[in-house]
């Protein structure tokens, strides 16, 4: 099993960079957001509006019932080794639904080639070399800075911000 840090753990990085990317609500009201503990969930401060932001549906973990530190786990093993059987990931994540480490492995590789295909779109349309950190993919992550000589919480923050898009 891999060395992950706990879920609230998690929870509490990503809801910082959620707030470093900066959260507006529809509502256009300028008073922000609380965080609300006991439904793990941004609500606007605005009392005529009251708008709910869960921390996965501002991420691309968006409708996902799965843990954070699951995810983290997974593109960790993804980044090292993009080859990775569904049996393998679960094995090395002590997960015991095959069927849902699969499905998870899947989107992990369509989110990353969706990006790869933004990616060369937004170099065709704007006539650049120079990417955007929020269209980085994984295996690009991983050049920069390799994955295999840490532990998943060393690396935790390339992966926290590929997940909220930065």
């Amino acid at each position: 099993m891999l060395n992950l840090p706990t879920e609230s753990e998690c929870a509490e990085r990503l809801k910082e960079l959620v707030l470093d990317r900066g959260l507006r609500c529809k509502c256009n009201d300028t008073r922000g957001f609380y965080w609300k503990q006991n439904r793990a969930c941004f609500e606007c401060k605005n009392k005529g509006c009251k708008t709910t932001y869960y921390l996965k549906g501002l991420t691309r973990m968006k409708g996902s019932k799965l843990p954070f530190r699951i995810w983290l786990g997974a593109i960790y093993l993804y980044v090292i080794n993009q080859n990775i059987t569904a049996t393998e990931m679960q094995e090395k994540l002590g997960h015991d639904t095959y069927s849902t480490i699969w499905q998870l492995l899947d989107k992990i590789k369509t989110l990353d080639i969706e990006i790869s295909e933004l990616q060369k779109k937004y170099v065709y349309d704007s006539e650049t070399s120079l990417i955007p950190t929020y269209l980085m993919t994984l295996s690009y992550i991983d050049f920069m800075d390799p994955f295999f000589l840490k532990e998943p919480a060393e690396v935790q923050d390339y992966i926290w911000k590929w997940l909220a898009g930065f």
